[in-house]
């Protein structure tokens, strides 16, 4: 269906943002191009057609009235919708004596508000929608990786569609570090920031430098440069630096947020900057484990090999053990799962998916559960991804611990800096000194208020951790006895005997068989 064509100039990136979010979900208009001054904005209006003006009125070089004058040369019948900050009689009057159509002011526009003006317009000047398609000048936008071809831009280019050289070709891909919070939608502000630097783009590039840009599903972006004007390598390659300089400094300063860049070079044909292009897509994803805030040319960077091997189900046994057995310390057993999928490499989809597991492993509360795989789905930095995770089990580990029974401040502080420390050498004499109280009383203490001696008590939290070493039965015996702070075998293997009923090596063959 066929939508009305509208144009927005404004100096302001907020204000030309705020129409077009306010547009974005129209069924009857929709933004064709935008502009932040009057002389570019006339420039486009003179090769193309729109059927609706939103004009600012206080712009630097050509202020909105003047713009509005020059339009109606240009075509006589086009309704200007005159948009203002300024609450002022002279800046109406001076916009309706020289046929403005309508009025705005910024401080009091809302969506109901803008399409209520919009649908008046259209109703007064009878404005019907027709399929002619209309295309920004320069900075066309493609959404579809199978549109993104040398065949289907050069197409454009004869048919007129766009204006855009073949030659001398640069890409560019950029992927901003979103910063995702739990109250926002992650796809309209992913949506919004892309589309916030595409304005910034414009800026930047203007008419000067024709360049297109391809959006990928992440809501990242691959830019192409023509420098088809330029004759000389060094003049293309400090054009390319000094606007990758400012387009970071602008989206700094604009946006408050930080991206990752990879820098092509330039080629005479266009195919092989496209496939340089795809290719800077791809380790794009290599953010994961590199990080963002990078600004890197594609030619030295070397992509990230990622494996294709599965979590070890050893680890995982060990886990699920520790979960179901309420044994405080699992978090170790996170992080160590988190340390050997980031030595293997594993990619963004694994990582994920590893993730998800975590997640249904850990909540048993659908609405919670499908919460957190939400805000999984849209990480794309690995300490993302492990600082969420880490944090739901810590906050379980903490509720484990707070459900215990009431102790006195001196028994309660010491049981912390057992479940702490049980895996290193400590004694009764370590935590009388950290509560500053003495070992007598504190032994007495201890044996009151929980039943069991200190040493029974510590060699429970260390069995607990060593059994779901045996669980995962891929260690070797030493390995076992030194993770969970026993000082020999021999002295493990008698506490073990007398609290199991059975050898160590038992106990394996009995649980042989979870998985």
């Amino acid at each position: 269906m066929a939508k009305i064509k509208l144009v927005v100039v404004d100096d302001e990136l907020t204000s030309r943002n705020t129409i077009k979010n306010f547009i974005a979900d129209s069924s009857d208009y929709e933004i064709v191009s935008d502009f932040s001054d009057g002389k570019t904005a006339l420039e486009w209006l003179r090769n193309n057609e729109a059927d609706i003006l939103l004009c600012d009125m206080q712009m630097p070089e050509v202020n909105g009235v003047e713009l509005m004058r020059m339009v109606h040369v240009i075509n006589e019948f086009m309704p200007v919708i005159a948009i203002s900050g300024f609450d002022n009689f002279d800046y109406v009057r001076g916009s309706l004596v020289n046929g403005a159509a309508n009025y705005l002011l910024k401080h009091e526009l809302t969506k109901e508000g803008l399409l209520d003006t919009l649908n008046q317009v259209r109703d007064k000047y009878r404005i019907i929608p027709n399929e002619a398609a209309v295309c920004r000048r320069t900075g066309y936008c493609i959404y579809d990786k199978r549109d993104f071809t040398v065949e289907n831009i050069e197409r454009l280019c004869e048919e007129g569609k766009i204006a855009f050289e073949c030659s001398n070709v640069a890409a560019l891909a950029i992927s901003p570090d979103f910063h995702l919070s739990e109250n926002v939608r992650p796809s309209e502000y992913k949506k919004g920031i892309v589309g916030a630097i595409t304005d910034i783009l414009a800026q930047l590039l203007g008419q000067e430098i024709p360049y297109l840009v391809y959006m990928t599903k992440e809501y990242h972006l691959v830019i192409l440069l023509s420098f088809y004007k330029m004759r000389s390598s060094l003049q293309m390659i400090n054009t390319i630096k000094n606007f990758i300089n400012r387009l970071q400094r602008q989206i700094i300063r604009m946006l408050d947020l930080t991206c990752t860049m990879l820098i092509g070079e330039v080629h005479i044909k266009m195919e092989k900057a496209i496939q340089e292009g795809k290719e800077m897509e791809d380790h794009l994803k290599d953010k994961l484990y590199l990080g963002g805030n990078r600004i890197v040319f594609y030619a030295v960077n070397n992509k990230i090999i990622y494996s294709d091997e599965a979590i070890p189900q050893a680890m995982w046994n060990q886990l699920k053990y520790e979960q179901e057995n309420q044994i405080v310390g699992e978090i170790d057993t996170v992080r160590e799962l988190f340390d050997y999928m980031e030595e293997k490499r594993y990619p963004i989809e694994k990582v994920r998916e590893v993730c998800k597991k975590f997640i249904k492993l850990l909540c048993d509360k659908k609405e919670e559960n499908s919460c957190l795989e939400n805000q999984i789905e849209e990480y794309e930095i690995y300490e993302e991804f492990r600082g969420r995770i880490m944090e739901v089990f810590h906050n379980q580990e903490i509720g484990k611990l707070s459900k215990r029974k009431e102790y006195s401040n001196m028994v309660s502080s010491t049981l912390d800096y057992v479940d702490k420390n049980y895996t290193q050498e400590i004694s009764l004499e370590n935590c009388a000194e950290e509560t500053g109280s003495s070992y007598t009383y504190l032994s007495k203490a201890f044996k009151q208020e929980t039943g069991m001696r200190f040493i029974e008590y510590l060699n429970r939290r260390r069995l607990g951790k060593a059994k779901s070493y045996l669980i995962r039965n891929n260690l070797s015996m030493k390995e076992i006895v030194e993770k969970s702070g026993f000082r020999n075998y021999n002295y493990f293997f008698k506490v073990f005997k007398e609290s199991e009923g059975m050898t160590p090596s038992e106990f394996i063959a009995k649980n042989s068989s979870i998985s």
